[in-house]
């Protein structure tokens, strides 16, 4: 059975009636059904409560390349729940360098009062390796507790990116599909299959 599509620019109010209708289906029902929805609603979805609902869409925006679109959701406020920012950053992650903007959407991110989500926010700053990323870590970390677990987090991205090593960062972290584009020479055993 499908699902009436959205319209774009629906109201929270009938994305919030679609994502409860939406959560009692199949990941296959799911993906067939919320295929044929515009991404403005797919970028609602990414704040659904449910895991269906939300990685669904996730993968959605994720297949059709819109780390641009993602990056202007964040950018603006519209993804506002942790699971949600969360699903944005690991879209643009997967993505790597290839989303030159990915950047803008991690650096907003670094004042979120969620821990996971500042975490991932590094995690994706870390392995850019643009070290102009070192100051406003620094101005984040400013607004942390000192000895809280946000706090030391942002000390050791500061200092992945000062040894140019994102490991010291993410020491288990395995860059399969080479999305970061990592120097092979040191960092070889870490990157490919």
């Amino acid at each position: 059975m499908q699902c009436e599509r959205p319209a774009v620019g629906s109201s929270t109010m009938n994305v919030r009636e679609l994502e409860r209708k939406l959560s009692r289906r199949s990941y296959e029902e799911l993906d067939n059904d919320m295929a044929a929805f515009d991404d403005a609603v797919l970028l609602e979805l990414l704040d659904s409560r449910s895991i269906k609902v939300g990685d669904t869409a996730a993968s959605l925006l994720s297949r059709r390349g819109k780390t641009n679109a993602i990056v202007d959701s964040v950018l603006a406020g519209h993804v506002s729940t942790k699971v949600g920012k969360i699903r944005a950053i690991n879209i643009l992650s997967s993505a790597g360098t290839s989303c030159v903007r990915a950047r803008e959407a991690y650096l907003s991110l670094l004042y979120d009062k969620n821990h996971d989500v500042v975490d991932s926010a590094l995690f994706g700053l870390v392995f850019l390796q643009d070290r102009r990323s070192i100051g406003a870590i620094r101005d984040a970390m400013a607004t942390q507790t000192e000895g809280s677990e946000t706090h030391a987090r942002c000390l050791t991205a500061i200092e992945a990116l000062q040894q140019q090593d994102p490991f010291i960062f993410s020491p288990y972290y395995h860059d399969a599909g080479d999305v970061w584009g990592l120097d092979k020479q040191r960092f070889g055993d870490r990157i490919g299959w």
